[in-house]
């Protein structure tokens, strides 16, 4: 008996023993290179969630943890559609507190920052909600780009998104092993952010495609720490048997946020005017004077990149002319780290220490500084610090706008007629060269609403390479233009559009509409669709919403 308790209380403290043994060196203190550039340089979150979508605290408890982890900022991106007000920029026990959102497109999540509320929801394509962002005063970030999950991966590589996450935690703890989880959930009780740390490296994928957008156009690359503050409230998970490994409240926020941090090099300091201060930050951001850094491994971080062309110098997220250039960087580091300059994400120079210097006859495309420590964990390893480019591009030209051909009206006698779900209202009001289509979403609840004004094409032969129709609203809304194919099960292929006010012609090709519903690939031949539709739903507005559509000249384009 004596010998079992004796086995019995050995085991866990050779277990203890062993994990005390094996925890993650705790992070390296660092001397700032510049101290002008380290005033200037403020570190934050991005991507936080709250009680008001799936995190497990209020914006003044991840405050808090970021005040105790050192940070100066956090954005918070709570799951949404856009429509809700975002909350004004606030100083919350001297941390500023940004709101953005995470909205879901069919092509995976997109954080937008710096815009204001939608007049209608956004969601649906990819290049829809980016579009929307932008005419709204936004820019946004791909979110979680090569995630594990299929359903969180980003798809829609073509679309003109502005910035993409080069790391994301949650990606990083789904592509671990249970073992290698195991290990950290042992480690984290005492060294919590440090354990964090230990799983993440160098996401090779995500940041050749990266590398790839910014030769030819920037692209800003942050990090995100998708901190939920624990399992929280996440509707991933509710409702299921299935829970991800770790336990409820781990990763903490505060742990979270001691992983690594988002740096952002402002102009000036930081003046305490919560509004004038996040329009700074976000317009710094939005630039591309931004750099990762993995404070678990060293801290604090400080990152200065330079080009120089005669009298002309820029720095991260700016753009030269090509040509010939010298580029000097400095960062803060510990012993042994090395400075990369990787140029399209080639290695193209590189020095020991905190200094670099390169010369370089013509550059071209994106210029970016990495640095790396040793004992960084990953294969490949993670870098301590990572930089946005200086870009070398040429000045934009002016577009190209194709001559258009003429459109050809539809046949005079096809008829308009309305669907809707049963409570929704919706009419037809046919005039002399136009057609006014009016509806009204059932209301309050959700339970899949629509309202469509369709023009019946059956028996008709047409042909044609896209289809143009000018389109008025008597409110901001976007509609979904499909075309229907009855002799195809039903199935529908559409696009959608912004419509305002302001008269405009919406020209469609049909070889980009998507499938409206589970089909895959192209559309069938025009000759075969049997129904116009213009289709008003939950996608792009909120029950009970109303409004007034006035569609002229439709007709399609040889």
């Amino acid at each position: 008996m004596r010998q079992a308790l004796i086995v019995t209380a050995a085991i866990p403290a050779a277990v203890i023993f062993f994990v005390l043994a094996t925890l993650p060196p705790r992070p390296r203190t660092v001397t700032a290179s510049d101290p002008e550039i380290a005033r200037r340089t403020v570190a934050g979150a991005y991507h936080v969630h709250t009680l008001r979508s799936d995190g497990s605290g209020d914006r003044a408890a991840v405050a808090a943890a970021a005040a105790r982890a050192g940070l100066r900022f956090v954005i918070v991106t709570d799951h949404g559609d856009a429509t809700r007000q975002p909350e004004a920029p606030a100083y919350i026990g001297g941390v500023l507190c940004l709101d953005g959102v995470e909205v879901s497109t069919s092509g995976g999540h997109y954080v937008a920052l710096g815009l204001k509320a939608s007049p209608y929801p956004l969601g649906g394509e990819a290049a829809a909600v980016i579009e929307d962002v932008a005419r709204l005063g936004g820019f946004g970030i791909a979110a979680h780009p090569d995630s594990a999950r299929p359903e969180l991966a980003w798809g829609a590589w073509q679309a003109p998104f502005d910035g993409i996450e080069w790391i994301n935690a949650d990606s990083e703890w789904r592509n671990e092993t249970r073992a290698r989880l195991a290990r950290v959930l042992l480690a984290y009780p005492f060294r919590p952010a440090a354990a964090l740390a230990s799983i993440l490296d160098r996401p090779v994928n995500t940041i050749e495609r990266w590398d790839a957008l910014t030769r030819t156009r920037p692209v800003l690359a942050i990090a995100g720490d998708d901190a939920h503050g624990g399992v929280g409230r996440s509707a991933e998970y509710r409702g299921t048997t299935t829970r991800p490994f770790w336990t409820p409240g781990i990763p903490s926020y505060e742990a979270s946020f001691r992983t690594f941090s988002t740096n952002v090099v402002l102009p000036r300091p930081l003046t305490g005017d919560a509004a004038a201060d996040a329009a700074a930050l976000l317009d710094a951001v939005r630039r591309g004077a931004v750099f990762t850094a993995v404070n678990a491994l060293a801290t604090p971080a400080v990152l200065d990149v330079r080009a120089t062309r005669g009298s002309t110098t820029v720095t991260m997220g700016e753009t030269l002319t090509p040509g010939p250039v010298t580029i000097v960087a400095s960062a803060s580091g510990p012993p042994g780290a090395r400075m990369v300059l990787l140029h399209d994400g080639a290695e193209v120079a590189a020095a020991s220490g905190g200094a670099l210097r390169a010369e370089v006859a013509e550059a071209s495309g994106a210029y970016r500084i990495e640095v790396h420590v040793p004992g960084a964990p990953g294969s490949p390893p993670v870098p301590w610090l990572f930089g946005n480019p200086v870009y070398f591009l040429p000045p934009p030209s002016a577009p190209v706008v194709p001559a258009m051909a003429e459109a050809v009206p539809l046949p005079a006698d096809i008829s308009w007629h309305v669907e809707k779900d049963r409570g929704s209202t919706a009419s037809i009001v046919p005039g002399q060269s136009e057609v006014d289509f009016f509806y009204k979403l059932r209301g309050p609840g959700r339970g899949s609403q629509y309202a469509a004004a369709v023009a019946d094409l059956q028996g008709r032969t047409l042909s044609g390479g896209a289809i143009a129709l000018t389109v008025t609203a008597v409110r901001p809304a976007r509609l979904s233009l499909q075309l229907r194919y009855r002799r195809d099960g039903g199935a529908r292929w559409g696009r959608s559009f912004y419509v305002d006010a302001t008269p405009r012609e919406v020209r469609i090709p049909l070889a980009s509409l998507l499938p409206a519903d589970r089909q895959s690939g192209p559309a069938p031949p025009l000759a075969r669709a049997t129904s116009l539709i213009l289709v008003a739903d939950l996608t792009n507005a909120l029950p009970g919403a109303a409004n007034t559509i006035r569609i002229s000249n439709a007709g399609l384009v040889p």
